[in-house]
Order: C-alpha cells, then sequence, then structure tokens
C-alpha cells in the first residue's frame, strides 16, 4: 500500500487544486491493487463524477448502456448508512452476486466484479460515493485494504467540503467582479436555483427576479419560457449543454429597461464535482437613449461608415424599415448592412449586439 502520511497530503492539497483529485483517486485504486476510481456526486437535479485513467472504458460503457437506474450498488451503499468503506460482500451474498444484473450482465463480462465504496453526505446536500473498482481475477478487496481505506475517509469528506466552499467563495469573486463592470448577475444550479447573486441583481428584480424555493424568474411572461426552457435544457444534457450559450430580450416593464438575458456556462474542469453552479446569468440592460456616436461604434468593430449609421440606428431602438427610411436606404441595403455587422462583430444575433452597444458607457461614466 502507498504510504498513508503522503496519500493524506495529496488529499489536501487537491482540496485546493481540483485538478489534483485525479491523482487522488488513481493513488486509492494503485494502494488496494484495483484498477482506478470513481468519484460520484448526486444531487436532486443532476450528479457529476470525477474517474481515474484506469477505469474510464468501463464507466463510460456503463453511462452508454443507462446503467445508472439499475445500479442496485449505490442504493445498497446509501442504505447501509455506513461511514466507511464497504466491499461488494458487506452489500451482497454470494447468491445475490450470481444472480444481479449489475454484477452477472455488466460487471463480470467486462473482467471486473470486486470493489470497496463509501458515501459520504456534505452539509451542501450533496451525496459522494468513492467508489474502487477491482479485477474479478485479483479477488475481493480484503479487510486490511478496508482498514487502510477506512482511515482516508474523514480527510476525504473534509477535503470535499473544502472544495466545496472554496468553489461557492469563487462564484461569490466572479459576481461581484461583474457588479464592479456594471452587471446584474447571478449563479444558477442546474435546477434553476440561485446559487448566489450581487446587489445589481436583486436591484434588476423588475425585470427578473429569484422567486419561491430560490428558483429564477422573468417577469415578462415569454422570457421567462425561454428561460424555463434552458434551464431545462441544461438539466436534460449537462454535457451537451457545457459549452453552449444562450441568450434572449426582455422588452420593456413597467419603469425596467429593456434588458438582454446572457446564460454563459460555468465551466472548471475537475472542480465542476464540488460545485452544483451551471450558468452564470448576467443581465445587460438596453439604455437606447445613451448610444454611443457612429463614429466610435465603426472605431469599435471596424465598419465601414455606412454600416456604423446603420448599427447605431438599430442599437437605438429601430427596426430595419425605419432605419431604412431615416437614412434614405433600402430594406435590402440596411439588412446586407445588418449582416456586415454581425460578421464584423463576431456575434450570430442582432439582440446580442445591440446589448453589447448598450453596455458601452463613456469613461468616467
Amino acid at each position: 500500500m502507498t504510504d498513508t502520511a503522503q496519500t493524506i497530503d495529496r488529499i489536501y492539497e487537491a482540496a485546493f487544486v481540483p485538478e489534483n483529485w485525479y491523482s487522488v483517486l488513481d493513488r486509492m485504486a494503485r494502494s488496494i491493487d484495483a484498477e482506478g476510481t470513481l468519484l460520484f456526486c448526486a444531487t436532486d437535479s443532476t450528479s457529476r463524477s470525477l474517474v481515474s485513467d484506469g477505469i474510464v472504458d468501463l464507466v463510460d460503457k456503463f453511462n452508454e448502456q443507462k446503467w445508472s437506474s439499475r445500479n442496485i450498488r449505490a442504493a445498497r451503499l446509501f442504505a447501509a448508512c455506513h461511514e466507511g468503506f464497504l466491499n461488494d460482500g458487506d452489500l451482497f451474498t454470494q447468491d445475490e452476486m450470481s444472480e444481479e444484473p449489475m454484477y452477472k450482465d455488466f460487471l463480470r463480462p467486462n473482467g471486473f466484479g470486486f470493489g470497496a465504496a463509501t458515501a459520504i453526505q456534505l452539509p451542501s446536500g450533496d451525496r459522494l460515493i468513492f467508489s474502487i473498482e477491482k479485477k474479478k481475477v485479483k479477488g475481493p478487496v480484503d479487510r486490511g485494504s478496508i482498514d487502510y481505506l477506512d482511515q482516508l475517509r474523514p480527510h476525504l469528506a473534509r477535503a470535499a467540503l473544502m472544495s466545496s466552499r472554496l468553489e461557492f467563495e469563487r462564484m461569490n469573486a466572479a459576481i461581484e467582479a461583474l457588479q464592479l463592470t456594471g452587471l446584474p448577475s447571478a449563479v444558477l444550479g442546474f435546477d434553476g436555483k440561485v446559487l448566489a447573486s450581487n446587489q445589481l441583481f436583486e436591484n434588476f428584480s423588475q425585470q427578473v427576479a429569484i422567486g419561491a424555493r430560490d428558483q429564477i424568474r422573468c417577469v415578462h411572461s415569454a422570457g421567462n419560457a425561454l428561460l424555463a426552457n434552458a434551464i431545462s435544457r441544461a438539466q436534460a444534457n449537462p454535457m451537451q449543454m457545457a459549452h453552449a450559450s444562450h441568450s434572449f430580450p426582455l422588452p420593456q416593464h413597467q419603469n425596467a429597461a429593456p434588458a438582454i438575458v446572457h446564460l454563459v456556462p460555468v465551466r472548471g474542469s475537475a472542480r465542476d464535482i464540488f460545485v452544483r453552479a451551471a450558468y452564470f446569468l448576467i443581465v445587460t440592460p438596453v439604455d437606447r437613449s445613451r448610444v454611443p456616436s457612429a463614429e466610435v461604434i465603426q472605431g469599435l468593430f471596424d465598419l465601414s461608415p455606412a454600416e456604423a449609421r446603420v448599427a447605431r440606428s438599430i442599437a437605438a431602438g429601430s427596426d430595419v424599415s425605419a432605419t431604412a427610411n431615416r437614412l434614405s436606404l433600402s430594406a435590402e441595403t440596411v439588412r446586407s448592412h445588418v449582416k456586415a455587422i454581425l460578421s464584423k462583430s463576431g456575434m450570430s444575433r442582432q439582440a446580442d449586439f445591440v446589448a453589447a452597444i448598450a453596455s458601452i458607457r463613456p469613461v468616467g461614466e
């Protein structure tokens, strides 16, 4: 077995450098002559995991064949309520392992079938599983190995809690930084709950508000439907949505200015296991009474003078027809300029360009 003190040191290093969890998981597996370790984190709305190299293929097959809904091992582990590691023999009889599909149809055909695992409940509500997988030919995890893993367990729990708290502090720092730039913002979980928000966001409640059970909602019904749809897609396909951002407009409501809502994915490699954040929600108020001059817009986005005049008109609230009339252009010419403006600014939607222009303020304001 690897040196216990060194392993504990690595565990606490991982609390501060989340990418180091991979080496910790690998070290835990090697300490008991196993192939790899899975760290699984579950909440009521989503789940995340880290996998050491030795069992990546096994976990990929597990996910592809949709075994998660049939994983009786996890259910038995949580039901045991044991504050330590358990091996397969602690959770199942030999007859049960011979008949249980998880062993008979998945683990053993793939060369596995023995292991050890522990469940840890964090104060945040997250439930962690450390599951070490061992080849069947090497035999079950013996009591000496379980005793060794039990020495690590309290340190694993403390380090996981530290990682969770540090990630929460990083989220708060990010939204406070956005506050300094004048942007109302919040951090949302996959379930649409607000995990953190800055004061500007709380002051913007006439447009976007925090409702019952900390759920985010838009006052405008159409905007609320778009937001709910984006959150639903994130819940259904968290990996697919990991790099997808989404923006949508909110019209003026009572005394609140129109705005653009941006959902920006939160990504952080291994640290994602310890934080339930799915998105930064950033609100850009659209103040069309303070649109920069055509010359400023031209310089910022390298537009032609004609394109800059069209851009300013659109940003100030005029549609294609009104812009064409005001600038004595055909509607087709205006559309052509809008297409060029979006291409040069690197944006795909007119609403995003309008939001970018609306957020520009002269130095000193």
